[in-house]
């Protein structure tokens, strides 16, 4: 064997894989207490079921089945996507979609289901529970797909009219500047919403709200968001709407600019990974170079993820080593 070409096998041996990534997540999973999506079992559990089966692994499957286990009997009276009942179920579907349990949705979780409902069911009238909860709509829409049940309806149109009704008063009220902090959040809960209509697919969203946002951002009033034109351009091709082609093209075109890799959190940078796959003329290959822990050497690869993610669990499904170990295996599956 030729030099350039040991140094080559030497370099591919120190590159992180999936392996090292499932064994590094297995070292430390009894770190991890809670049983929720984002920074608990359940969402530890998705990525090893990911990962069994990408491996062909039965041992792994029995590990990753544990733990989905233990996030359905654990008590819990958080109702949250990220952390809660919502995020659970939504695991729950998930897995039974994929194929990676073979089980009764609702003989499992059924009481569960009626009690997420119940907890929404006022969510149009407590701004406080729309706003931290808004995310239940993936939950809700992913079981609305096998369920056929009006009450699940419901609640996906009272979180829609609720979060419309919100953005019609603070656009409304936008030009006043004494709320620049929260103008900020704002937006941040616009991108959610603008998700949720793509995800969902809920035909019945307010173009009212798509106009007001349009209005304001013409006037130079807004900062440009990648997200924002990414789902604002999903949602004009899927509704055939054409009057927001300048909006989309500047968000998209200024948001890509104003990317700065170094700041990035390793969940932020796995999303515009995935925003760049799935958009037809995004500059994959510029994105593509946020991410690069496939070349680098595996032991250097944990210590950046862990920087990456000082803020939340680094081992989590929200933003640490499962998520990118779902994205390694398949960049096409479902991560929310």
């Amino acid at each position: 064997m030729n030099q350039q070409m040991k140094n080559r096998v030497d370099k591919a041996s120190h590159t992180i894989t999936v392996p090292d990534m499932v064994k590094h997540l297995l070292r430390y999973a009894n770190m991890i207490k809670l049983s929720g999506l984002y920074n608990g079992r359940a969402g530890l559990s998705l990525s090893l079921f990911a990962a069994a089966d990408h491996l062909i692994d039965e041992k792994l499957q029995d590990i990753a089945f544990g733990y989905i286990k233990e996030a359905l009997v654990t008590k819990n009276d958080d109702y949250s996507f990220e952390n809660g009942l919502s995020g659970i179920g939504y695991t729950l579907l998930y897995l039974i979609e994929k194929g990676f349990l073979d089980t009764d949705y609702d003989e499992i979780f059924g009481v569960r289901h009626k009690e997420i409902l119940a907890f929404y069911d006022t969510v149009d009238t407590n701004p406080s529970l729309l706003l931290s909860h808004l995310t239940g709509l993936f939950y809700l829409t992913k079981v609305a797909r096998i369920k056929d049940d009006n009450r699940i309806q419901t609640a996906i149109r009272k979180f829609f009219e609720g979060i419309e009704l919100f953005f019609t008063i603070q656009f409304h009220d936008f030009v006043d500047f004494s709320y620049v902090g929260i103008k900020t959040e704002l937006f941040r809960i616009f991108e959610i919403y603008l998700r949720l209509i793509d995800y969902s697919e809920y035909a019945d969203f307010s173009r009212v709200v798509l106009e007001d946002y349009a209005t304001l951002y013409r006037k130079g009033l807004i900062a440009s968001s990648l997200k924002t034109g990414f789902y604002l351009d999903r949602i004009s091709r899927h509704y055939q709407i054409k009057d927001f082609e300048d909006v989309i093209n500047e968000n998209m075109r200024d948001g890509f600019q104003n990317i700065h890799s170094e700041t990035l959190s390793l969940k932020e940078k796995i999303d515009l990974e995935k925003l760049a796959a799935d958009h037809p003329s995004y500059p994959v290959k510029t994105v593509d170079m946020l991410l690069n822990y496939r070349q680098m050497r595996k032991d250097q690869a944990i210590v950046n993820i862990s920087k990456c993610t000082e803020m939340y669990n680094p081992l989590g499904y929200g933003a640490g080593l499962s998520r990118l170990l779902i994205y390694c295996i398949d960049r096409n599956m479902e991560l929310l």
